[in-house]
């Protein structure tokens, strides 16, 4: 229920509600030309993301075009998607083990599985449930094609495998399912000649993906050093274990910002080893298991990319994460539609009790998530900033403190940013956001000159500028200001704020054309902005032009109007001029 009352938070707010290319009707040839995570189309060229996903967008405008802008709208095709992802899951488990019954459990544990409540709540997250969809499709396909040796299943399979890897990297994966299925589950058991022509198809889609990868993104893979690969493979078993955690014992479930250990011979890793170890032990033994042989290596499988040991961002801000673990859980709930299937013949009652208490645990918790933690950004910064000590979005809690003019907590929240992550520029921006609002200019540009030396986007060095702007005109160095604010536009040439920062700037030096430019532009950008038609019109009436004056408020709103005091005071001294100036 949470879902549908959602908003944007984190990226979604860059990725979607912000990206105007999502707005916007493209062609099959400018969706497949996309890298993933580049919203300003001018910081092409500069760096790469890695993310190579041309149906997310793609995704995002047909999202447009059902819902407008419009959060639970996005929200809501996630939950859909979601739901068919259960559907699919749930024939698959009926065709391998054959019990509607255990089939019924283990879909019911994905679809409440707690861990999940990221993939489907945070909107660009989408890209795990899309390639989730399209490699349980492919999969569904593929035992179809193999069964019944039905050419249109096989076709069907290769196009949902073409779906998975352009909604994520991860899609690649489905070709090793397709080898462990056929070592362990197959009903008929053909030579590895017949077994290579059934991948024939699959292998063509994917020297097609890697060459479209290679054009856009400039690499085969994300690039990363080599020198450090062993490592990340003596690290993996500890990244293993934190993933099987979290889905056998999921609590304390929130943003993760987890990395390596301090030391390379830590208790965690070693007992990290350990464990593994004996999970390899364990199904050894169990050899003879198929189910359980093919749900373990699938798993594994799939959890690979996220592994790092070939890196599928070039960023990665965190090495585990919940949204990462979306298809993983789906593999692992075969093995547990098996144990189900078992247990339900030995102690169905007990068994059944035990389902009953999990998936009520699973459904409370997931609500708590979507309510408390994945809801909106309010929300979402106050567990991770005060509840969980995440400090890496301590700045995003000051930020919504600073928009409620809570200046000395925003304040102090900005002072941690700033001390934790002093690389990350949207902090020292905000914070002289703050220094400015509170009559502290020249704090404000310290605080921006610490930042001029790190990596901006474009939009970052819009709000750069714009800030130095503002920190100078209330310094009354206008000549700075005004060059300051003539950058900020530059850079963010649509933000209607700067075009009225500018036109004040001009009105301040006594340059009225300029600031009539300036300000009608940035009407031009927000013909809605009231105080943008209100610093116009105090513009024409310093310019002795009171028609113009007159003819510019009179276009807002009555009943804003009716409201606002300030403009009512205008409007009679403008009718007021125009009186005394035609006598």
């Amino acid at each position: 229920m949470p879902t549908f009352s959602g908003e944007f938070i984190l990226d979604d707010n860059s990725l979607i509600k912000n990206n105007q290319y999502i707005k916007e009707t493209h062609s099959i040839t400018s969706y497949l030309s996309q890298e993933d995570g580049i919203p300003d189309r001018r910081e092409i060229g500069d760096y790469h993301t890695g993310y190579y996903r041309p149906l997310i967008n793609l995704s995002y405008w047909i999202d447009y075009k059902l819902w407008g802008m419009n959060a639970p709208g996005f929200r809501t095709t996630n939950l859909i998607l979601h739901c068919v992802s259960c559907f699919l899951l749930f024939q698959i488990l009926i065709l391998l083990i054959n019990d509607r019954y255990s089939a019924f459990w283990s879909t019911i544990i994905f679809a409440l599985h707690p861990v999940n409540t990221e993939s489907v709540s945070f909107i660009v997250s989408r890209n795990n449930i899309l390639v989730t969809l399209f490699a349980l499709s492919s999969f569904y396909f593929y035992i179809k094609a193999l069964r019944k040796r039905s050419y249109t299943s096989l076709i069907l399979s290769v196009i949902s495998f073409s779906g998975a890897l352009f909604s994520k990297e991860f899609g690649v994966m489905v070709l090793p399912i397709f080898f462990l299925y056929h070592r362990f589950l197959s009903e008929k058991r053909r030579g590895i000649l017949h077994e290579f022509t059934t991948y024939i198809l699959f292998i063509l889609v994917l020297l097609f993906y890697f060459i479209l990868r290679n054009i856009v993104t400039d690499a085969l893979l994300t690039p990363f050093d080599i020198g450090h690969v062993w490592s990340r493979i003596y690290y993996s078993p500890y990244l293993i274990i934190l993933n099987l955690r979290l889905i056998f014992f999921p609590y304390g479930l929130h943003q993760l910002f987890i990395t390596y250990p301090h030391f390379f011979f830590t208790w965690q890793a070693i007992l990290s080893i350990a464990l593994v170890f004996l999970i390899g032990i364990a199904l050894w033994i169990g050899r003879g298991n198929k189910f359980l042989l093919f749900s373990g290596l699938s798993f594994l499988a799939f959890l690979f990319p996220v592994l790092n040991i070939i890196p599928t961002a070039a960023t990665p801000v965190t090495l585990v994460a919940l949204r990462w673990l979306y298809p993983q859980i789906t593999f692992i709930l075969i093995g547990v539609a098996w144990i189900i299937q078992k247990a339900i013949v030995r102690r169905r009652m007990l068994t059944t009790s035990l389902l009953c208490i999990t998936v009520c645990y699973f459904g409370t918790y997931s609500y708590f998530l979507n309510k408390n933690l994945w809801h909106d950004e309010g929300t979402f910064y106050n567990q991770e900033v005060r509840n969980f000590k995440n400090y890496l979005y301590a700045g995003g809690l000051a930020e919504r403190l600073l928009d409620s003019k809570k200046y000395r907590e925003a304040e102090g929240y900005f002072q941690i940013a700033i001390k934790n992550y002093p690389d990350k520029v949207k902090n020292y921006i905000n914070y002289s956001a703050l220094l400015i609002e509170t009559q502290r200019s020249d704090d404000a540009l310290l605080y921006l000159n610490k930042a001029k030396g790190l990596c901006m986007y474009h939009s970052e060095l819009g709000q750069w500028f714009n800030n130095m702007g503002m920190a100078y005109f209330n310094l009354r160095k206008n000549d700075d200001a005004l060059k300051s604010f003539k950058k900020a536009i530059i850079f963010n040439p649509n933000d209607p704020q700067f075009w009225a920062n500018l036109g004040g700037a001009y009105g301040s030096a006594g340059d009225y054309e300029n600031s009539v430019f300036a300000l009608q532009k940035g009407i031009y950008i927000a013909p809605d902005s009231i105080p943008l038609r209100k610093n116009l019109a105090v513009t024409y009436i310093r310019m002795e032009n009171y028609e113009k004056a007159i003819l510019t408020l009179e276009k807002i709103p009555t009943p804003e109007i009716e409201r606002n005091i300030e403009i009512q005071t205008l409007l009679k001294q403008a009718h007021k001029k125009l009186l005394m100036k035609t006598h």
